[in-house]
């Protein structure tokens, strides 16, 4: 990949990069990058990648998103650090019978997102109704979660909602939609570690707008 300041090397810096950050002690051997200009990098890279067609610049690497199907029933854009789940991490992940008939995740399993398929199309009235009806349920079932409050979605029809969960390998950011399509009602499920949340959430939003019936034609806005 190939930057302004030159070529990409391993970890992201650009030999432009380590030139300016990088100057040698008394003797020749120290080494040390200046953390200032590091994060002004940082920042200037999460502002120039921060869509699904330019890419989605999350710790510290540039993900990129493809079209997919999904259970032969709509498109949408996903990012290609993730993969099918396999089906003896899934009954780990999730050892409930109701687990998302459809799993991807991430090489270090540690981002994953689920998807459902109802045979039934709940209008909208109905769609926040369920929504509002599963953030209810989550709180009777686990008081000790934080909720951030039930969203509508901006270009297509739907509402999810973001909640804050523990695990023994430290806190999760939860969200979960709800949408229809064609005839169907969809439900996804995304998590990722609570440290990430702020990256990770606005780019799965942006994924989950892209949300297309197979059936529908044209492209869709990203």
């Amino acid at each position: 990949m190939q930057y302004d300041g030159g070529v990409c090397l391993n970890g992201g810096y650009t030999l432009f990069e380590l030139w300016i950050c990088t100057r040698k002690g008394k003797d020749g051997m120290d080494v040390y990058l200046d953390e200032e200009m590091l994060e002004k990098r940082e920042e200037l890279r999460k502002k120039q990648y921060c869509s699904l067609e330019s890419g989605y610049y999350i710790n510290g690497k540039i993900i990129c998103f493809r079209k997919e199907e999904i259970l032969d029933c709509f498109f949408m854009y996903l990012p290609d650090n993730m993969g099918i789940m396999p089906e003896g991490i899934a009954k780990i992940k999730y050892p409930s019978e109701f687990r998302p008939q459809f799993m991807l995740t991430t090489a270090d399993l540690d981002v994953n997102m689920g998807f459902n398929l109802f045979g039934r199309q709940f209008e909208p009235a109905e769609t926040e109704a369920l929504c509002l009806r599963m953030e209810a349920a989550i709180k009777r079932d686990r008081p000790d979660c934080r909720f951030f409050g039930c969203n509508k979605m901006e270009r297509i029809a739907g509402y999810w909602f973001a909640f804050r969960s523990h695990a023994m390998d430290g806190d999760l950011y939860n969200m979960m939609l709800v949408t229809p399509v064609e005839k169907y009602t969809v439900m996804v499920n995304f998590n990722c570690p609570y440290a990430d949340y702020k990256a990770w959430g606005k780019a799965v939003v942006l994924m989950w707008e892209t949300i297309q019936s197979v059936g529908r034609k044209g492209d869709v806005q990203r």
